[in-house]
């Protein structure tokens, strides 16, 4: 994390993934969906304050904000619904919902992909 956001305190996002993540391949996938969602920003609102916390979970508790641990937890549980649906594009269900089998949640997908897979090159040196 502090490679995408240096300078920045992400001790306790960084433990909420590290509590919640089964393998270094998913906390690198965790952090990659956080980092293209928030910024790695436990406080941001998007969508028009529909999308909540690091990794801006649609329609989510307010608490969200607040919790960071909840936060991840959810959106761990949801990218790994995400997986199940489409294996080929892990994040594309996360990303679009009932338009995940569009191009734009395709491209997303290998946008976080991507990421994570250089966050673990980063971690094997």
């Amino acid at each position: 994390m502090t490679s995408l956001a240096p300078g920045r305190d992400n001790a306790e996002l960084a433990w909420a993934v590290a509590s919640v993540a089964e393998s270094r391949e998913e906390a690198a996938l965790i952090t990659a969906v956080a980092y293209r969602e928030s910024g790695l920003d436990n406080a941001a609102v998007g969508d028009h304050g529909r999308s909540l916390c690091a990794m801006q979970i649609h329609n989510g508790a307010r608490n969200l904000l607040d919790d960071v641990g909840a936060c991840v937890r959810r959106g761990t549980l949801m990218l790994r619904e995400s997986r199940r649906v489409d294996p080929a594009n892990p994040v594309a269900f996360y990303a679009r919902g009932p338009t995940w089998r569009s191009e734009e949640a395709r491209r997303i997908s290998r946008d976080r992909v991507a990421l994570s897979r250089r966050l673990l090159a980063q971690v094997v040196r």
